[in-house]
């Protein structure tokens, strides 16, 4: 399997990429589906999804403070700062419940 570039993906002001990489592949800006190709050539475009029942050994072998994520469809594993696009506002959120 290769890796396809960075498309026209429109979540990139909110996700950023990955900087630091143990094994696995790296999320790219913005990203939400997979990049990999398959034996046809045709890319995988499934989605990225935060793998919370990761084991521990896969946890091990990502860079220290990065979260693993997976492909629904063709169960690539990525690498990756946390996919903020789910609670872009959960810092101002709990703020606001202090006060």
């Amino acid at each position: 399997m290769t890796d396809a570039g960075l498309a026209g993906i429109q979540s990139k002001a909110i996700q950023p990429g990955t900087e630091k990489t143990g094994e696995y592949h790296a999320l790219l800006l913005g990203q939400t589906v997979c990049t990999v190709k398959d034996e046809k050539g045709q890319n995988c475009q499934g989605h990225v999804k935060q793998w919370q029942t990761a084991p521990p050994e896969v946890i091990k072998k990502a860079a220290s403070g990065n979260t693993i994520h997976r492909c629904q469809r063709c169960f690539t594993i990525y690498e990756g700062p946390p996919q903020e696009y789910l609670h872009p506002n959960a810092k101002k959120d709990k703020k606001r419940k202090k006060v």
